[in-house]
């Protein structure tokens, strides 16, 4: 079983990829029950995650806590757009893992001061994700241990000191607006929250709760490009994983 967590369909495409050559089934773990599951030592046991402050995504981390492994192959792959930190390890404290692998994938978080991907170099980044992952994946079959990942430099302290900041400070919802000029009321920024921060109120979405996960499936997703997180995002590429054939985008 392969479990994953995805805002704008990066880990989602990686675990369903993989979930594929592995012969097994990927599944959201938003709405999952995790002690639902049980595994043996014949089984692989995989989470793929997007990497947020060098960490996996706390309600993913809340998941895996639940997990009860049972003897299967522990492994994780985590996508990242720069670098991971000890994403990867912090999360085998989660979940044992017995090995984990890194995947660079495109940007999705048009919030920042500064342009991290544009539409340009976004394909190079899936060109090269795709290749990369040709190569995790007979990894993953033969069972080799160990974790292969891009960790950046201050890694530990980026991961364990910058993640719990994000978590606790970076995860607010109020500077979220919408155009109403542009939004269409087509309520799929509320069905894709993880969250359940957003209801769609008189057609128009409402963030009712003071924190997110931060995974901009609701910028980015939204087909009207309505939404914006103050000045931030404002001109910034929006980008969801619409599959390794660059010409879908």
């Amino acid at each position: 079983m392969i479990f994953y967590f995805s805002g704008t369909g990066n880990s989602k495409g990686i675990a369903e990829l993989v979930a594929q050559a592995l012969g097994d089934h990927a599944v959201n773990c938003v709405g999952a029950d995790p002690q639902a599951y049980s595994f043996t030592e014949k089984d692989y046991l995989g989470f793929v995650f997007p990497v947020y402050a060098y960490a996996a995504p706390e309600m993913f981390q809340q998941f895996a806590d639940s997990i009860r492994p049972g003897g299967a192959f522990t492994f994780a792959i985590c996508t990242f757009s720069n670098v991971a930190g000890l994403a990867l390890e912090e999360f085998s404290e989660h979940v044992p893992l017995k090995c984990g692998y890194g995947i660079k994938m495109p940007d999705n978080y048009p919030i920042l001061n500064k342009i991290i991907d544009t539409k340009e170099s976004s394909m190079e980044k899936l060109v090269a994700a795709e290749k990369r992952l040709a190569e995790v994946i007979p990894r993953l079959l033969a069972k080799e241990k160990g974790f292969d990942v891009l960790t950046g430099d201050n890694a530990h302290d980026n991961t364990y000191k910058l993640a719990p900041m994000f978590n606790r400070y970076k995860r607010k919802t109020a500077p979220y607006r919408v155009d109403k000029a542009l939004c269409t009321g087509c309520g799929l920024c509320e069905k894709l929250c993880p969250a359940k921060a957003i209801e769609l109120r008189g057609e128009r979405p409402i963030w009712v709760k003071e924190d997110c996960c931060m995974c901009m499936a609701c910028i980015n997703r939204c087909p009207a490009v309505a939404i914006e997180y103050g000045e931030y995002s404002k001109g910034k590429y929006r980008y969801w994983f619409k599959g390794f054939d660059t010409s879908r985008y």
